[in-house]
């Protein structure tokens, strides 16, 4: 069995169709969800990007942050769990190749390659398409130097005007749509297929596109095709909390982040075009889904961070489809899943055996009609904040200030807007007991680490009063 999977990043399950979104165009993937298996209880163990990439890949239990490496000096992230591979534990991909796959990567996200990280081991080839967000890829003029039309206040003189000006300089050398981050992603992993796909025996393709992660800068036609009539600031890259923002762009910021999903839905629908043409479905699983969602206003925070651990950013969505000869369509299983779940469950339907590194557990018996039933919850934690829940309540702590609890009724409050924390004795304790079975004797670390976002960032270069390039004057 050949294998593709594809992650997009911040992409929150209720933004599709196939999930019941109905305002936001996405007919690729509620195409690819009504003809395979949705799951509608996948979870992030841990979070965020890199955390839950580690378990993606090496199959293995990433929260509590118990397993560390140090993280090289220069990398201004310090979240908990944030660094890279655990040299000890082998990847799916290594696998795959002491058996006989070819394995390939293609990504933009550059956290992936910073100093000692080490995503790319295992992969015969890989592809980093670079500028995207922190990637210090290219200098010099740029026609989005004037930055006023995107950037709050609260953003500029941190290391987020940085990200974005690196990605607005790379994207001035778009010439076209097909040239923004996710579009090349896909068109790459397109000429991939082409190249390889019917040349190797077997294979696994990982594809992870940072899109539809902000700055939600995208063609114009997607920024405004939620809210035309817009014509304030564009706010493509908000702050956790926004002060004094109107309802004109809060709707826009929500209008920004739909239209880059409706942008990404396209190239999906692109890349899958070709897999079918190519009669690659006969043979190969498909495994889509997200690292995590994205807050839009609810519970005040409108970008990811820690005290933001709701089920807008909780509730992942991920989709399979299995080659032909399995015949699972349509089906939605309730089973909790986590993401280091899948390593396990990709090697024993290919046959594998997973090696013992991997703690992951293996729900092949869901994928092809043996059991609906997998965990009996799902935890997992973004630095200080952890968090448990089950089909009943959702219970969250944050362990450097354990006053900060939340405990929600699911099925009276699903939308968690009412907190019982205190008023529900014996459920909160409850809970408490079961997170505190999954943290297994875990305490934080004297020191703490944070995102480094709202770090002071100043150039060290000076423009010329008198700059021009040669490439825009």
């Amino acid at each position: 069995m050949n294998i593709i999977l594809i992650c997009l990043d911040s992409l929150r399950r209720d933004h599709l169709g196939v999930y019941g979104n109905d305002w936001i165009k996405t007919p690729h993937l509620d195409k690819f969800g009504r003809e395979n298996i949705v799951f509608e209880n996948f979870y992030p163990n841990g979070i965020p990007t890199l955390p839950f990439r580690r378990g993606l890949m090496q199959g293995r239990r990433v929260h509590p942050f118990k397993e560390t490496k140090p993280l090289h000096p220069r990398n201004h992230i310090t979240l908990l769990g944030w660094h890279g591979l655990i040299e000890d534990h082998i990847t799916i991909q290594e696998v795959l190749q002491q058996n006989d796959y070819t394995t390939s990567f293609i990504t933009d996200v550059a956290h992936m390659f910073a100093p000692d990280v080490n995503f790319h081991i295992g992969f015969d080839s890989y592809q980093f398409l670079r500028g995207n967000e922190c990637d210090k890829y290219l200098m010099g003029g740029s026609r989005g130097n004037n930055l006023d039309k995107y950037l709050v206040k609260e953003v500029r003189g941190t290391i987020q005007e940085r990200y974005l000006t690196q990605s607005m300089l790379a994207l001035d050398r778009a010439k076209s749509e097909e040239d923004f981050f996710s579009p090349s992603i896909f068109r790459t992993a397109c000429n991939w297929l082409e190249s390889n796909a019917r040349y190797y025996e077997n294979f696994y393709l990982h594809i992870d596109s940072f899109d539809p992660h902000e700055p939600w800068y995208a063609p114009r036609e997607y920024r405004y095709m939620y809210d035309p009539d817009y014509s304030g600031k564009e706010i493509v890259l908000p702050q956790p909390i926004m002060e004094n923002m109107t309802e004109a762009e809060a709707n826009h910021i929500r209008a920004l982040y739909a239209g880059k999903i409706t942008m990404v839905d396209r190239w999906f629908g692109h890349f899958m075009e070709k897999f079918k043409n190519m009669g690659l479905d006969k043979d190969t699983a498909v495994i889509v889904l997200s690292d995590h969602g994205h807050p839009l206003g609810e519970h005040k925070y409108w970008r990811k961070c820690p005290p933001a651990l709701y089920h807008t950013m909780l509730d992942n969505f991920m989709m399979i489809s299995l080659p032909q000869s399995y015949q699972r369509h349509g089906e939605r299983p309730k089973a909790f899943v986590h993401e280091y779940d899948l390593a396990p469950t990709l090697l024993s339907l290919s046959g594998i055996t997973p090696p013992e590194s991997m703690n992951g557990s293996d729900f092949s018996r869901v994928l092809t009609g043996g059991s609906d039933t997998h965990r009996e919850y799902a935890a997992g934690g973004y630095n200080t904040y952890a968090y448990i829940r089950d089909n009943d309540y959702f219970y969250r702590l944050n362990l450097a200030a354990p006053e900060d609890i939340a405990l929600f009724d699911l099925k009276a409050d699903p939308g968690q807007k009412n907190n019982l924390a205190g008023s529900l004795p014996e459920t909160e304790q409850l809970m408490h007991k079961m997170l505190e079975r999954e943290l297994d004797g875990w305490k934080l670390p004297e020191k703490l680490g944070d995102s480094g976002y709202l770090n002071a960032y100043k150039p060290n270069y000076i423009i010329r009063d008198d700059a021009w390039t040669s490439i825009y004057d």
